[in-house]
């Protein structure tokens, strides 16, 4: 880099600064979203972190869906090492100060893509601009969903590293986006890439598989874990449609030439929920950036392919061709076919570079130096009113009155459909059987259906409002938390709009013993002379290990949910029950060593360059 582009990169950072200063300057205030930094991210970030203050490694998350793998969780960023940060600030700052880098990340990458395919300062800033002041980054902040933003901020460097001739780059570029929390983008990614080079440099696409698949084996410990995650949840059940619901409609794509085509949520009347518009309705790179796009698709028929493949899979459902490649392709999985928009944004950037270089580059600085203002006030315009604070310190305060009456170790509770916050429990550190999750166990799913005698859970959460039935009692749910009154029921304690009811037929979290103890949510001890079946109150899941008087001994389940340990014979027997996921431990041991040999050879390279 020559001293010119450090000069913009540091007046850049100074630039984008400016917006976010209001949350880095106070630890109390966070960017403001719509609900999923604090149903989701914000609890699930809190419970690896302390964990791993204590000296545990977070495997289990006992605390929603009545216990779920959370190491194999790829949103819980355990491997990603900017999450290190949370280990050291307060959490909501950490968070803020994570989505303004990443932010500048997606900027300076993309900045440098441009500058080695030989952009002037002008257009390679103007169009920096334009992917990472792109509404489709800056919006996944008010969205709530910081892992998007960290995928989407890794894309500029995986296609700058996957042109360097130090092919490790690439390699971990990619493991570190497939780390940072949401793999799907790093797929689409991957996908767009082995489309452009195919049709451009086909010599590059095995490079590209073999790297690929060495970022798969420096990942393995995360990417093995969540496989296995997911072929236990409702996404490997759940019918084609819910896979469906994010799906493009072909008038969407005005949004790609005026971002406000349809509404936005910030407006009174606006007609889709606001996830909707935040996944199908923010690909926009700035208008003159999509008009030298224009220009430059004359110049690139590859491109055109890749716009054309992003549009025939983000139209999902509206795309008759679509559904039967659906199975086939493993499409289910993926939930969202509107996130292909990335693959169209980045299509049309891409050209966008092309048309700068043909009609930009021979005009004048005045007339660049327009273009570069047109943009940065059209794309400020679209993006930086969506950034302004919240009161952290407000949205995340427990409830000391209503942890009084419900903290009990030997019970879980329930949620009503009308909390839409079930995962502060994982604050609280308190056991739900409720929760809300991208994916989670189908059997807790199916177990929740039964209970209720109808269908009770979607792709992201389950809903109960039978609290007393007799799966719910023996799943351990003492206490059921509402905003309205439960008709025919008086609740124990009201606080504010939050109503306790109890269930007094509730079974403790272990079930058949004479005494137990719960040190870690990895590991039950319990004692008992009695023969007959030591039930635990909770998800089974491959991993989970019993030992009896030191002799390991088998676990199956029962209602098709509930593991349980069968003793036979005389007492007295001393169970332990532990989560020891020998597959999470064997990726950790494949990561290790892909590791130790990336390192190796990249020592080896860096010898011989140097000699």
């Amino acid at each position: 880099m020559a001293k010119r582009d450090f000069s913009l990169c540091a007046a850049f950072f100074l630039v984008l600064f400016v917006p976010f200063s209001r949350f880095l300057l106070n630890p109390n205030l966070i960017p403001s979203n719509f609900g999923d930094i604090y149903a989701y991210h914000y609890p699930l970030r809190h419970l690896v972190t302390s964990t791993l203050q204590e000296g545990r490694l977070p495997l289990w998350n006992p605390y929603i869906f009545a216990g779920t793998p959370l190491a194999a969780n790829p949103q819980g960023v355990l491997f990603y090492p900017v999450s290190a940060i949370h280990y050291f600030f307060p959490l909501a700052w950490s968070l803020s100060l994570e989505m303004f880098l990443h932010l500048y990340f997606a900027w300076f990458g993309a900045y440098l893509l441009l500058r080695k395919w030989k952009l002037d300062h002008a257009g390679a800033w103007t169009l920096a601009l334009a992917y990472g002041l792109s509404p489709f980054l800056v919006l996944r902040i008010p969205q709530g969903i910081p892992t998007h933003l960290a995928a989407l901020a890794w894309i500029p460097w995986i296609w700058l590293c996957a042109q360097s001739p130090q092919r490790l780059l690439f390699s971990l570029a990619l493991a570190l986006q497939i780390l940072s929390g949401h793999p799907q983008f790093a797929l689409l990614n991957l996908l767009a890439l082995g489309l452009w080079a195919l049709c451009t440099r086909p010599k590059l696409v095995p490079w590209l598989v073999a790297g690929a698949f060495l970022a798969l084996a420096l990942d393995w410990a995360q990417a093995g874990a969540t496989l296995q995650f997911l072929s236990h949840s409702v996404r490997a059940y759940w019918n084609g449609a819910f896979s469906l619901g994010y799906s493009l409609k072909p008038s969407y794509l005005l949004t790609f030439i005026y971002p406000n085509a349809f509404g936005n949520p910030l407006r009174p009347g606006f007609g889709l929920f606001p996830s909707e518009y935040f996944e199908m309705l923010t690909a926009y790179i700035g208008l003159i950036p999509f008009l030298l796009a224009l220009l430059g698709l004359t110049r690139s028929r590859a491109l055109w392919a890749l716009i054309a493949a992003g549009i025939f899979f983000g139209l999902g459902q509206n795309n008759p061709l679509y559904v039967p490649l659906q199975k086939l392709l493993g499409l289910d999985f993926l939930r969202v076919p509107a996130r292909f928009s990335i693959v169209i944004l980045w299509g049309l950037w891409l050209a966008a570079a092309i048309g700068w270089k043909v009609f930009c580059s021979p005009k004048g600085p005045a007339f660049k130096g327009l273009l570069l203002l047109l943009t940065s006030l059209d794309l400020l315009v679209w993006s930086i009113p969506w950034i302004y604070a919240q009161d952290a310190t407000q949205l995340m305060a427990t409830n000391p009155t209503v942890l009084k009456v419900i903290r009990d170790p030997s019970f879980r509770i329930a949620t009503s459909p009308d909390i839409p916050s079930a995962n502060k429990s994982m604050v609280y550190r308190i056991p739900n059987v409720t929760g809300y999750e991208a994916f989670y166990l189908a059997p807790i799913a199916i177990y929740t259906s039964l209970s209720e005698g109808e269908a009770a859970a979607d792709g992201s959460r389950t809903y109960i409002r039978k609290w007393q039935t007799p799966g719910m009692s023996q799943l351990s749910v003492r206490y059921y938390l509402a905003t309205e009154p439960v008709a025919g029921h008086e609740p124990r304690a009201k606080e504010g709009q939050t109503l306790i009811y109890e269930n007094r037929d509730a079974q403790p979290l272990v079930q058949g013993v004479k005494t137990w103890r719960h040190e870690s949510a990895e590991r039950y001890d319990v004692w008992t002379d009695e023969p007959g079946a030591v039930v635990f109150s909770q998800a089974n899941y491959p991993g989970w290990k019993a030992w009896v008087n030191g002799t390991r001994a088998s676990v199956d389940d029962t209602r098709g949910l509930l593991p349980r340990v069968r003793l036979d014979g005389s007492g007295p027997w001393k169970v332990h029950f532990v989560f020891l996921p020998g597959l999470w431990f064997f990726g950790v041991l494949v990561s290790l060593i892909s590791l130790a040999g990336t390192l190796m050879s990249a020592l080896k390279g860096w010898r011989r360059w140097k000699s």
